[in-house]
């Protein structure tokens, strides 16, 4: 969080403290020797965890900082959850590196990390299942449909040389990435006692700035700096995915470029996909129209906060919109 003066997490800092509690002593331990090495390499993983600071703000945005229990156990199973789709993306994606430190399928192949994962996802249901009622479990359940779902489009979605459909694009990437920051968001202000009306506008919220961290992270995947963002990058265009950088890009090229652009993305130059994109084509003015269309969908987010009385958790939702815009990792 240092693109930021003010630091996100404090208003929520003991609610945090106790999700990560959560995470370490119950759902990343195992009595199995290998799976708990496992768990405890993948706690490297663990970054920015907007997730579950998401959670926490919204459930203090409501008055409901008494509710840590609820709030700090939503918090983990959706930290835990995300650090289970990483594993999954790093498969798909064949990345050697994340968040500095090597993937477990660099090191140990594919097998390993998915059932990892998969572990992960099963033991996050059963907590789900502890809290005092079923609404996080059912929402959780069909939270994790909405991503994988949106992650088997992405699968089929690859750049072909025609100009890519920009509505089945939001579509994937609200499953893949907006679904789990609407949950967050909706589940912080019906644990946290808010009403009905406020928890489907923090559910919109979600959603938006959940599209918004996506286009930056699409944006981030070609011209980002692999030291700065300690992951990775260009995995998407060595799978084929069609993201906005590439959909804006191909806005503006004739027919013949758009074959140029179909061989680089194909690798079929035989040199590496994203050095060949930043040096043919004018790549970094997508990317700045790309951060334009994410800026518009922080703004709704910010109106969307206008409802709520000022306070240190509106203050920290409204810098998290900031920094998803201005983020280099």
């Amino acid at each position: 969080m240092s693109l930021l003066k003010h630091d996100i997490m404090e208003p929520v800092s003991v609610g945090m403290a106790e999700t990560d509690r959560l995470m370490r002593e119950e759902l990343l331990r195992d009595d199995t020797a290998s799976v708990h090495e496992l768990m405890e390499h993948i706690g490297q993983y663990s970054g920015k965890r907007l997730r579950p600071a998401l959670v926490h703000l919204c459930g203090g945005l409501v008055g409901g900082s008494d509710k840590l229990a609820e709030l700090a156990s939503i918090g983990a199973m959706l930290e835990a959850l995300h650090m289970a789709t990483l594993l999954h993306d790093d498969v798909l994606d064949g990345a050697d590196v994340r968040r500095q430190v090597p993937t477990l399928n660099a090191t140990y192949g594919n097998q390993v990390p998915i059932l990892l994962g998969d572990l992960i996802y099963a033991r996050t249901f059963d907590m789900s299942l502890r809290l005092p009622d079923l609404v996080a479990a059912v929402e959780i359940s069909r939270m994790t449909q909405d991503v994988c779902r949106g992650e088997i489009d992405q699968s089929f979605f690859k750049f072909d040389g025609s100009r890519p459909d920009e509505a089945r694009y939001f579509r994937v990437i609200q499953g893949k990435t907006g679904a789990m920051f609407r949950t967050a968001c909706h589940l912080g202000v019906i644990y946290g006692g808010g009403s009905p009306e406020h928890a489907a506008a923090m559910a919109s919220f979600g959603l938006e700035l959940g599209t918004a961290f996506q286009i930056i992270d699409d944006c981030l995947d070609v011209v980002g700096d692999e030291e700065v963002a300690g992951k990775s990058l260009g995995t998407d265009l060595e799978t084929g995915k069609v993201t906005l950088p590439l959909i804006r890009l191909a806005e503006t090229l004739d027919d013949a470029r758009l074959e140029q652009l179909r061989a680089v993305c194909a690798g079929e130059l035989g040199v590496s996909r994203r050095d060949k994109l930043r040096e043919d084509f004018a790549i970094e003015k997508a990317v700045t129209v790309c951060h334009e269309e994410a800026n518009v969908y922080l703004r709704s987010c910010l109106e969307r906060l206008d409802q709520f009385a000022p306070g240190d958790e509106r203050q920290s939702l409204q810098d998290m919109c900031t920094f998803v815009l201005e983020r280099t990792y």
